[in-house]
């Protein structure tokens, strides 16, 4: 990802979710937004593919948004066809959930852990996240067996790992290990 592609889609993204927020769509396009992302990652690289008619790309926007998607996402996808800017649905799909993030008061957290959490677990780390955090906090739970136990969580630029490879890795590191 080229960091002008960073800037293109974080544009985008605000332009949308200003109208959206104007419309009163914004959860809406923001659903379409999530769908979308998705079949993007599915598709690989037939959006991005020059050999591929627009006309083919049009139809699979459609197929997967279905008759319920905002006519507000239909006009933007439309654009992004047009202006041949489409590879950079997933970055601005990233971004505007961001922005409805802040826009409710709330911040991503990314938790990894080592087995499934259980809803006590989810809810007792959530209840403290908020609390460290001093507000809302959306977390996105990942399985990760290669942390052996415990979690790691990363929360904007603070990042905790309790986990045992964490622990593991600090120890071998401050007995000097490679």
């Amino acid at each position: 990802m080229q960091a002008a592609e960073r800037t293109l889609a974080s544009r985008y993204a605000r332009a949308l979710f200003s109208c959206a927020r104007e419309r009163g769509e914004d959860a809406f396009v923001g659903a379409d937004l999530e769908s979308l992302s998705r079949v993007l990652t599915q598709a690989g690289a037939f959006f991005s593919d020059p050999r591929v008619s627009a006309v083919e790309k049009k139809k699979l926007v459609a197929e997967s948004l279905g008759v319920q998607a905002a006519p507000l996402t239909r006009d933007f996808l439309e654009l992004l066809m047009a202006e041949k800017r489409f590879p950079v649905l997933g970055l601005v799909a990233q971004d505007f959930a961001e922005l409805a993030r802040r826009q409710r008061g709330a911040v991503r957290a990314s938790v990894r852990s080592a087995r499934p959490l259980s809803p006590a677990d989810r809810a007792r780390l959530q209840a403290r996240l908020e609390a460290f955090a001093g507000c809302g906090v959306e977390m996105e739970i990942a399985e990760d067996p290669e942390l052996l136990g415990g979690v790691a969580v990363r929360l904007g630029d603070w990042v905790m790992d309790s986990s045992l490879k964490g622990r593991l890795d600090s120890l071998k590191e401050a007995i000097g290990g490679d």
